[in-house]
């Protein structure tokens, strides 16, 4: 009888860690007031503040490398590369939520990210830094 408790208490253990596991996703647990709707189809939500700056289009957040996602931005060995590395330096610091695609690119997860609840790939393209990459923009959002 013991035995049987405790594999019952167990599962009930194990099935509130389920649930609670995919509240974020599904019912936006945490989600701050200023996060803009999260995407159904994004396979992990990344929060935290960009902690290091790669290049234009890829930045950590908490030490996780990002690529954004539909964003082409010049590399850094050009100079036009080097301006939008420069402007993406302003956002160290500030507080990110990436909504990954389930993606990879070297040692990078890809995902659509905002920043303070602005889309990060909009405003470098607003401000000509880069533009919009049809062929990865996996969810159709530009």
């Amino acid at each position: 009888m013991y035995v049987l408790k405790m594999r019952y208490i167990l599962l009930l253990i194990a099935m509130g860690l389920v649930v609670l596991t995919y509240l974020d996703k599904f019912a936006g647990v945490n989600r701050g007031a200023s996060d803009k709707e999260i995407d159904g189809r994004a396979v992990y939500v990344l929060r935290g503040s960009i902690t290091h700056v790669r290049d234009g289009d890829t930045f950590e957040v908490d030490g996780t490398p990002v690529r954004i996602s539909a964003l082409d931005c010049p590399e850094n060995s050009t100079s036009s590369g080097q301006k939008a590395t420069q402007f993406t330096r302003q956002f160290k610091g500030k507080q990110a939520v990436c909504e990954l695609t389930g993606a990879k690119t070297y040692d990078r997860v890809v995902g659509y990210c905002s920043i303070e609840g602005k889309d990060f790939a909009q405003i470098m393209v607003d401000n000509k830094f880069c533009k919009f990459w049809p062929k990865y923009d996996v969810w159709k959002r530009y």
